[in-house]
């Protein structure tokens, strides 16, 4: 596989867990008439969310984070 096939591959992943993010995300901010008084269902989304996105391995590079080009 060439390098940019491996990075194609590595971007697609991350957009993946990115989009399940964003859906664990939205679904915590529906206003759900099921939610009981006390129950914190965006605050359990965002957790959710963000435990979704550390699961994911650095990137290469320095920093181990994406920068955009200038």
């Amino acid at each position: 596989m060439t390098a940019l096939e491996e990075r194609v591959q590595l971007l697609e992943a991350r957009v993946a867990t990115l989009a399940d993010a964003i859906r664990v995300l939205a679904h915590g901010l529906e206003d759900l008439p099921m939610a009981g008084p006390g129950e914190r269902p965006a605050a359990e989304a965002a957790r959710r969310a963000h435990d979704l996105l550390l699961a994911e391995p650095p990137l290469p590079g320095p920093t181990g984070r994406f920068r955009p080009p200038r």
